[in-house]
């Protein structure tokens, strides 16, 4: 007997399902046995569609728990035709259990309930899995595995049976007898508890394997060395881990096993803030928080810090992985207790250790020596009433100079014969912790020398006893000698000692280095720095700048007009320190600030006082009717130190907004005067009527003369007004002239020459019977003179009584359509002007 192999089991919760070809033979009743006797029977229910035969047993909710046997037989057809009965039907051809529930065994194994349907048809010892991981210890070397445990057998509940289940983890499948699968995994690992113990972690949970193998460890999402895990079990992983980083962080850490993961659990490295300065309660100050972890890591996104002190805030100054300050204000009660506990969050992690901020507790950080002063740095030092200085151990009165507002920094009253002691002090009858003080000689420069004095004198304080009658020595630092100066006046004061030395360098930074016996002070100082009070300019290009401190060379001093350093080709003898003088290059532009810069030293800016210098005067284009311009060329010239008169035939023009271009080097400049007379002028600078040294040049203006563009046209048997239309005509009009071209000399007047404007002037022309001997329609030239200036065209044409009327018609309506168009732009120019 064959059976189809091919999707020929069902397994439902109300039925079998075997499926057969049409020539097999096939179920049709089925016995379970118990004790080799029946004791349940049932019935399949057969259908044959085409070549597949469907047996199908029908299973009530009563019949789940009866169907179980030590054995099942069954009764065959074939095509309707009893076969046999008391077959014994193998679990390989029957169909397979089916679950009704998760079935997920811990990792550790043991009892483990399995329900189901069909589960004991026949009952079983185990069953066989497939196991995907073959490092496995329960690995069959056919690939085969028992289930991770075996049936509980002689059970009465038939539907939840209970396995005593291997150890193991992840994924795994059961194959049933006939070889259909149901897969199934161990319950996820899962973390309880972290211990973390400096180098080591210790993960508490469940569900963990015990093989290593199948074990990982992430920390933040990164998977660590399978080296670093020392031991597993099922309830507990120990691994190596030590947290290095400087900074307060959250860290997730999951298990895996078998590549299942456990939930996040998260371990916070909380900052640990160890020590912190005391401060007044009632003016509060700045808290320096000292520990570790006291920020976030620079690659997170978030720094979130705060620090509290009891109920108060405490603003934020910095932070550092090991140091915190902020700004606490004053307690606004001050009769709350002295002692708060102070609170650090980094991101939501605060400290879990205890850290408490005592009020008005003094104390000694250090000490710092400012030139001849000491100064105490700490805190909580009260006032200089109520405050006491011990110094090696005894109280001193009237030592104390100043107490800043902060009570942070105490300014000592040091006595020149005290050089090394201990201090403590006492404030809100509280003492503070002691230091030691060791107070260095110091030299203080008694005043800032002028350059070019070589005598500087000095005052040493702090001398030792044991220095006292040594000679001090200076060594200028500047030089490459390191050449050694004696004092040549030495002066005793106790501990103070007053000395001169004779010092070559005579301007700029001198750094140095005082000995006296044992003892040694560097320092620098400066001698004092130039000062100009002004610079002028001559009319030879020489500058020449009044002050003091200059220097004495062109080595020491250097020269900067406009930012730019500029090049001296002649020197002029300043040895009084208080003048320098330098000659201008052609190329030099001085019309910025100029300063000096004498040994490394900067003086102040100031404007040179320039005059104008003048070389030419240009006139591009000759005059018109109203004037025109003149460009004078030279150099420093500016509006500001540049008076300009031009005085032309007597008549004085001043000329306050020339045109001035960038460089000073040249002035356009508009002259409104009337033509037509050309004129002889005078260029001024700066005109005085009593100095007539003020000329600077002498030049023509010249004016354009008339010049005639078109005329009317008359009948000279006739007579009448002729226009004439041009440029450049001049009041009054002295005569205008017809001029014949026949050669006999002869000309014509026109009366009654009137001016219109500089475009336009008219005459009179008597009736005469003249031709010119010339054809109807010719031009012949002619001629306007006026104050001298004199315009000749060829543009007059004129008629005569037979000349056709048409041809004078026209010739009139040309004429009076340019009046027309000349009016027209005469009226708009006049509208535009008045409205301006």
């Amino acid at each position: 007997m064959s059976f189809l192999w091919v999707n020929c089991y069902e397994s439902h919760n109300d039925s079998l399902v075997i499926k057969y070809n049409v020539n097999e033979n096939y179920y049709k009743n089925i016995s379970f046995l118990w004790n080799g006797k029946s004791r349940y029977d049932m019935s399949f229910n057969c259908v044959l569609n085409n070549t597949i035969r469907t047996c199908t047993l029908p299973v009530k909710e009563s019949d789940h728990a009866q169907m179980y046997s030590e054995g099942i037989i069954a009764c065959t057809e074939n095509n309707g035709t009893f076969q046999m009965c008391g077959y014994y039907v193998p679990l390989l051809f029957f169909p397979s259990p089916l679950i009704i529930s998760e079935f997920r065994p811990k990792t550790r194994g043991g009892n483990t309930t399995l329900s189901g349907y069909y589960l004991e048809l026949k009952e079983r010892i185990f069953v066989h899995f497939e196991n995907p991981y073959f490092n496995d210890q329960f690995r069959w070397v056919d690939g085969l595995y028992l289930i991770p445990g075996a049936f509980e057998s002689k059970t009465p509940d038939r539907i939840n049976i209970k396995l005593d289940v291997y150890p193991g983890c992840g994924y795994r499948t059961i194959v049933w007898e006939n070889l259909e699968t149901f897969n199934f995994t161990y319950q996820d690992p899962n973390i309880e508890k972290i211990a973390n113990n400096q180098s080591t972690l210790d993960i508490t949970g469940t569900n963990f394997y015990n093989q290593s193998i199948f074990v990982s460890v992430k920390i933040d999402n990164n998977i660590i060395d399978p080296n670093d895990i020392i031991s597993v079990d099922f309830e507990n992983i120990k691994l190596k881990f030590n947290y290095s980083d400087p900074f307060s962080s959250k860290l997730n850490v999951q298990v895996g096993c078998c590549d299942y993961w456990s939930n996040k659990f998260q371990i916070t490295y909380p900052p640990i803030p160890s020590s912190v300065n005391s401060i007044p309660k009632l003016k509060g100050g700045l808290l320096i928080i000292n520990g570790i972890r006291l920020t976030s890591s620079p690659s997170s996104n978030n720094n979130n810090i705060s620090v509290s002190v009891g109920d108060s805030n405490c603003s934020i100054v910095s932070s550092s992985s090991n140091e915190i300050k902020c700004n606490l204000q004053p307690l606004s009660n001050p009769k709350l207790n002295n002692s708060q506990l102070i609170i650090v969050s980094i991101n939501g992690i605060v400290n879990t250790n205890e850290l408490l901020l005592n009020y008005d507790i003094p104390y000694i950080t250090t000490f710092s020596q400012v030139n001849d002063e000491i100064h105490i740095i700490g805190g909580c030092f009260g006032n200089i009433n109520s405050t006491q200085i011990q110094i090696n151990g005894k109280q001193v009165l009237n030592q104390i100079k100043s107490i800043n507002n902060d009570e942070t920094i105490l300014i000592l009253n040091v006595q020149n014969q005290i050089y090394n002691f201990n201090i403590s002090m006492e404030s809100n009858s509280i003492k503070s912790n002691e230091i030691n003080v060791d107070v260095k000689m110091f030299a203080r420069i008694n005043e800032i020398p002028s350059v070019g004095n070589k005598l500087i004198n000095f005052t040493l304080l702090y001398v030792n006893s044991s220095n006292i009658n040594s000679i001090p020595t200076i060594k200028i630092l500047n030089e490459q000698s390191n050449q050694i100066i004696k004092s040549i006046l030495t002066n005793v004061n106790e501990s103070v000692v007053s000395c001169s030395f004779l010092i070559e360098n005579n301007c700029g930074f001198i750094n140095y280095e005082i000995e006296i016996g044992n003892q040694r002070y560097q320092s620098s100082f400066s001698y004092e720095s130039p000062l100009i009070n002004n610079c002028n300019l001559n009319s030879n290009e020489i500058v020449t700048c009044i002050g003091k401190a200059f220097g004495n060379s062109y080595n020491e001093t250097s020269i900067i007009i406009s930012n730019q350093s500029i090049s001296i080709n002649k020197e002029i003898n300043n040895s009084s320190y208080e003048s320098i003088s330098f000659q201008m290059n052609e190329e030099d532009n001085i019309l910025g600030e100029l300063y000096l810069n004498v040994c490394g030293l900067s003086s102040n800016k100031v404007i040179i006082n320039t005059i104008p210098i003048f070389k030419n005067i240009s006139i591009p284009n000759l005059f018109n009717t109203n004037g025109g311009y003149i460009i004078i060329i030279g150099k420093y010239l500016n509006n500001n130190n540049t008076n300009i008169t031009i005085e032309c035939n007597g008549e004085e023009i001043l000329e306050k907004e020339c045109k001035l271009n960038n460089s000073g080097t040249s002035l356009e400049c508009d002259i409104k005067l009337n033509g037509p007379n050309d004129k002889t002028c005078k260029l001024l600078f700066n005109y005085d009527k009593n100095n007539s040294n003020n000329i600077v040049s002498t030049f023509n203006l010249i004016y354009k003369s008339p010049s005639i563009n078109q005329t009317s046209i008359i009948n000279l048997k006739q007579g009448g007004i002729l226009t004439i239309i041009g440029n450049d005509f001049y009041y009054p009009i002295d005569k205008v002239t017809i001029i014949g071209d026949n050669g006999s000399g002869d000309n014509l007047n026109c009366d009654e020459p009137k001016y219109i404007n500089d475009t336009m002037i008219t005459c009179f022309i008597q009736a005469t019977n003249y031709t010119f001997n010339i054809k109807n329609g010719e031009m012949i030239f002619i001629n306007v003179s006026t104050n001298g200036k004199s315009g000749t065209s060829k543009v007059f044409k004129y008629l005569t009584q037979s000349d056709d009327s048409r041809q004078y018609s026209d010739a009139r309506n040309i004429f009076q359509n340019l009046l027309l168009s000349i009016l027209i732009i005469i009226i708009i120019s006049l509208l535009f002007i008045s409205n301006i």
